[in-house]
């Protein structure tokens, strides 16, 4: 599942292309994409296993992640956004993981930082068993959405994301939500996926956004499981509010990522 907006030349493409050299190749790769200037199949090779459905309409982002939920044929769903890069054996892992583990709804997985030239720039680990997952939950977001790989029902059945209380930071909400109801989640041990940061990104872009959506998705799911960590972490992120966003975009690079 992989929504786009304005592609760009180079990332998009890195992006498909990873997915097309998967290890486990029988795959459909569900593109949705909203209006933009060059269409992203201007860049696609062709491939029977790309399904690519444009919108004739600027819609949101969780609206294409969700389009693309109902559009997905297979049992298993994984993510990619339009300007990361998923490692060779990244979907073969995960379904495997996911065979192994039949409780588990949903699976992530550690990230490989790179900047925009594609350079490894840093690392980012997250706890892999449900518990570790869900202490941690308290403090940050411990799911990369772009990593995971999800049973579909199991999305379809908690109503997909949800977009008018959160319109960024959808996979947060979504995750604690499933929590919520009982689901278990894991991320894998490994590194599988390279995650772009560039300061023209959509994530860089929304840093702020997705930090007011964070502190709504806390109140709403944590507040009464936080310890004393936990709130103060939160507080802090009401303080950085205030801060201009190219401060809170360098923090976030520093504090967030282990540097290489």
């Amino acid at each position: 599942m992989m929504p786009v907006l304005r592609p760009h030349p180079i990332y998009f493409r890195q992006a498909v292309e990873s997915v097309l050299a998967q290890t486990l190749a029988d795959l459909e790769l569900v593109i949705v994409e909203d209006p933009s200037e060059t269409s992203a199949a201007a860049f696609l090779p062709t491939d029977s296993r790309i399904r690519h459905v444009a919108n004739p309409e600027r819609t949101s982002l969780v609206d294409q992640r969700n389009k693309a939920l109902t559009e997905a044929r297979g049992e298993l769903v994984a993510m990619l956004d339009a300007d990361d890069i998923a490692e060779p054996t990244r979907l073969e892992k995960q379904a495997a993981f996911l065979a192994e583990h039949p409780e588990v709804a949903i699976v992530g997985s550690q990230l490989t930082i790179i900047d925009p030239d594609g350079n490894v720039v840093g690392s980012r680990s997250y706890p892999t068993e449900h518990d570790s997952i869900v202490a941690a939950m308290t403090r940050y977001n411990a799911i990369a959405q772009p990593s995971v790989m999800a049973r579909r029902s199991v999305l379809v059945e908690a109503g997909g994301y949800q977009y008018r209380d959160f319109p960024v930071n959808e996979d947060y909400e979504l995750w604690s939500r499933l929590v919520a109801g009982g689901a278990v989640l894991a991320n894998h041990p490994e590194t599988l996926l390279r995650y772009r940061v560039h300061p023209s990104g959509t994530k860089s872009a929304m840093l702020k956004r997705m930090l007011r959506a964070t502190i709504d998705v806390k109140h709403k799911f944590w507040r009464d499981r936080m310890d004393t960590r936990a709130r103060a972490r939160y507080w802090a992120e009401h303080a950085l509010l205030g801060l201009p966003a190219s401060w809170v975009y360098r923090l976030f690079m520093f504090t967030q990522y282990k540097r290489t």
